[in-house]
């Protein structure tokens, strides 16, 4: 049996007998980590109320190979974000985040990237204007796409192959990944993108989220790629309706 310490945030929690909770754990060194916390319902337990969703937690845990749940042994608070937790729309964007980390990360995977998103957003969101939440949960998971090798191709024409963008016009395909060009559109599927439509995607897809940051209001474009990027994610993750 080996003693495992690492980061971690609380995907779910679960009841478990008259006074335990099992948890699963998003963890930073070995992906989903489903562990439960014996005890953790009394008044007086050790581990308090610190796993609250949206921490971030420094967790201690017994590994045992062949086990399916591992024991969790302690628990010390990193990060709170209650700035997250005081505002509903924050909160609400936070809560759809974590959904659909729970529909794409599966068992035992390490995914530190992932993982790093995940904290530097909570980060992002606590400080996020009011009004910017939406663009927040999209360029994240646009980001996630990527981390998860399903980005999809916005320099080239994913029906002929040519640079993009060729000051022609352009448009976007769910189905096939990626942009294309006057030539090879319009087809059934694909959604025309203005040239500040383009823009935005782009900007959707730096892995700079400072450039996004800078875009004081949030525009009818904007939105358009928003929904674009939803609906692209959704796609080639193959999301059930709740985690979309």
């Amino acid at each position: 049996m080996a003693i495992v310490r690492t980061e971690a945030f609380v995907l779910k929690a679960v009841r478990f007998g008259e006074t335990s909770m099992i948890y699963r754990l998003f963890t930073r060194d070995r992906g989903v980590v489903p562990v439960i916390a014996k005890g953790a319902r009394r008044p007086k337990s050790r581990f308090g109320a610190s796993l609250g969703t949206f921490q971030r937690l420094l967790v201690t845990y017994y590994q045992k190979e062949g086990r399916e749940v591992q024991t969790l042994s302690g628990v010390d608070l990193l990060a709170a974000h209650r700035g997250v937790s005081a505002s509903l729309p924050r909160l609400e964007a936070a809560g759809r985040w974590f959904r659909f980390l729970q529909a794409v990360l599966p068992d035992g995977a390490p995914l530190a990237s992932l993982y790093a998103l995940t904290a530097a957003g909570l980060e992002r969101l606590e400080t996020a204007p009011p009004g910017t939440e939406r663009r927040w949960e999209a360029w994240h998971r646009l980001a996630a796409a990527g981390e998860l090798g399903v980005a999809p191709r916005l320099d080239a024409c994913i029906g002929c192959g040519r640079e993009l963008p060729d000051g022609g016009e352009l448009a976007f395909s769910i189905g096939d990944g990626g942009l294309v060009c006057g030539g090879c559109a319009p087809r059934p599927g694909q959604r025309r993108l203005p040239a500040r439509g383009y823009a935005f995607l782009a900007l959707y897809a730096h892995p700079d989220y400072g450039l996004l940051e800078g875009v004081a209001k949030v525009g009818r474009e904007e939105l358009f790629v928003q929904e674009l990027v939803h609906d692209f994610v959704r796609w080639h993750a193959d999301l059930r309706p709740e985690a979309a």
